[in-house]
């Protein structure tokens, strides 16, 4: 007779994507994940495969949790501009309250060497981008942001920025600098 899982899939896989939010995916181990985890190594095998298998499910688990926070964001914006200022801002609050980004350690640690972590990363980028461009045709449709202003070179840039704010925070710690790279960024759409 199998036996059941002793423990909540979600839960545990919450655990570990934190674990490499902190340490980054070379730093952690197996061990590290065993006795964060809370789990003994063969459940961690057969529930989520090996470290590599792991870290990718807890990207995406990461990745959609950030989708999840820059739509409610967006959605608190009457215009077009505002929707992204105010993604641009929720963005800024997470680096002055996390201090660490998944997604920015992956793009900086692992990006150039790992594919299946770029295509990941590329997917969640390609989003961000056709939501940004979206808003910045309406505005243009609606007068708010000037006509020569290309909206999908400017929402590539957008989303690059939105590594900039934690790339920022985290190697310089100053949250006065972190608000105002913020700032810089949301006058490109002034």
């Amino acid at each position: 007779m199998p036996r059941n899982k002793e423990f909540d899939y979600d839960e545990k896989l919450v655990t570990a994507r934190d674990l490499f939010w902190k340490k980054g995916y070379n730093a952690t181990t197996m061990n590290d994940l065993v006795d964060t985890m809370q789990i003994n190594r063969s459940s961690l095998y057969l529930a989520y495969g090996n470290k590599h298998d792991l870290f990718l499910k807890s990207l995406v688990n990461y990745i959609g949790r950030k989708d999840k926070q820059y739509s409610e964001a967006a959605t608190k914006g009457e215009k077009p501009l505002d929707a992204i200022r105010n993604v641009i801002y929720s963005v800024m609050d997470s680096a002055l309250r996390e201090t660490n980004c998944l997604f920015t350690n992956s793009v900086f640690e692992l990006a150039t060497t790992d594919k299946q972590v770029r295509d990941i990363l590329k997917k969640q980028n390609l989003k961000a981008a056709a939501l940004f461009e979206k808003l910045l045709k309406q505005a243009q449709s609606d007068g708010s942001l000037s006509p020569d202003k290309e909206p999908r070179a400017l929402a590539y840039f957008l989303v690059s920025g939105l590594v900039s704010i934690y790339n920022t925070h985290m190697v310089f710690g100053d949250p006065k600098l972190t608000r105002q790279t913020t700032e810089v960024l949301i006058g490109t759409i002034n």
